[in-house]
């Protein structure tokens, strides 16, 4: 059987140029849901959006844990990490086979960004090619602007949303990064190459006005509002509780929050994060009563992350159950808001690489650096 004709090749590269060159996001059957403080959760299709979870995908085990720790900077400074596991906020729909949707207007307001205040958002995909919202547009139309996870409730955030009609009709899909422009000048993005440009008139990663690389460490919330993260150099003293057998330095987690300026009284809950799953959660009295021996230690070369000495009680129940050491890439507190009860995963090697690989996600390049 002969191949196909030079001319049939060029017919099939032409369609698959236009098909990625479209203005639109695939449609789904979603209905818009309105934005509410407690949103009525409703049903839709699914399978044929892009991103969506391929149980028949071999690699899916290993590829979901990669590149998910998607950071969001406001005006060149990280405010958070767009990601499932670090969300305190509810979601606006469940879309069919249990998929949550959120709204891009009330995951602003729970990192702490008033929404009135925004210029544009631009949204970084693959390839750093660049889609946005301007502020006017999402407040014109709150409920329009969504995202999901490309496998439900973990995988890397994804574009739901019609871009037809705005300012920039560029579809993205994948949300790599996120630039939040509310006291400067948002940056141009080439009308062509849909990117921000350096100096030279090429493509860059830089995170506009920012002058810090991403945050590697374990980070720490409260509230939903990124209030520090773990960085070796600037624990202090207090912190320090002794060392472990093996010599490591011991540090005291409840001290550790405290330090970032966060009262340990008032407490509602404590959620320790392993990626997307949630390996521990301490109540009020849990947390004040471990707090003197609640420690974690610094594994050289985790970029920062912490593996936290659990104890039992916070942990998932088992047949055997023992007090363990975890990597921890995220510190969930709750004060004023109350945390939606998700199932606790038990501590294993698993959890363990979900951390290990978000701590390498976003090495690399120029990001960081100052346009």
């Amino acid at each position: 059987m002969t191949g196909p004709s030079r001319c049939q090749m060029m017919a099939l590269v032409l369609a698959s140029a236009l098909f990625a060159c479209s203005k639109r996001a695939p449609e789904a059957t979603a209905t818009k849901a309105t934005v509410a403080a407690k949103p009525a959760l409703k049903t839709t299709e699914i399978n044929d959006l892009p991103g969506a979870f391929d149980p028949n995908d071999p690699k899916h085990g290993t590829r979901k844990l990669m590149n998910l720790d998607a950071p969001v900077y406001v005006d060149g400074v990280q405010v958070a990490v767009l990601r499932y596991g670090d969300l305190v906020v509810a979601p606006v729909a469940i879309l069919e086979g249990g998929t949550p949707s959120f709204a891009v207007y009330d995951y602003l307001k729970s990192i702490g960004i008033a929404p009135e205040s925004v210029k544009s958002i631009h949204f970084h995909g693959n390839n750093d090619r660049i889609g946005s919202i301007e502020g006017a547009e999402l407040l014109k139309d709150k409920a329009r602007f969504t995202f999901t996870f490309s496998s439900q409730t973990t995988g890397g955030a994804v574009q739901r949303w019609d871009t037809e009609g705005l300012k920039n009709e560029f579809v993205f899909h994948e949300i790599r990064k996120v630039t939040v422009f509310v006291k400067k000048a948002p940056v141009a993005i080439h009308p062509q190459k849909r990117c921000h440009l350096d100096a030279k008139g090429e493509c860059t990663d830089a995170i506009p006005y920012a002058e810090t690389a991403p945050v590697h460490g374990t980070r720490v919330y409260v509230d939903g509002k990124m209030v520090g993260f773990v960085k070796r150099r600037q624990i202090q003293d207090v912190v320090l509780m002794g060392k472990t057998e093996g010599g490591d330095h011991k540090y005291n987690v409840a001290k550790f929050i405290e330090s970032l300026g966060v009262k340990n009284d008032g407490i509602k809950a404590v959620e320790l994060l392993a990626g997307d799953d949630v390996i521990a959660r301490a109540t009020p009295e849990q947390f004040e009563r471990l707090a003197p021996e609640f420690y974690f230690t610094l594994p050289k070369h985790n970029h920062g992350k912490v593996r936290v000495h659990v104890p039992v009680e916070l942990q998932a129940k088992e047949d055997k159950p023992a007090e363990r050491d975890a990597l921890v890439s995220s510190v969930l507190v709750y004060k004023s808001t109350t945390p939606a009860q998700r199932e606790l995963i038990t501590i294993s090697e698993d959890t363990d690489l979900s951390v290990q690989l978000a701590s390498n996600a976003n090495g690399g390049g120029d990001e960081g650096k100052a346009h």
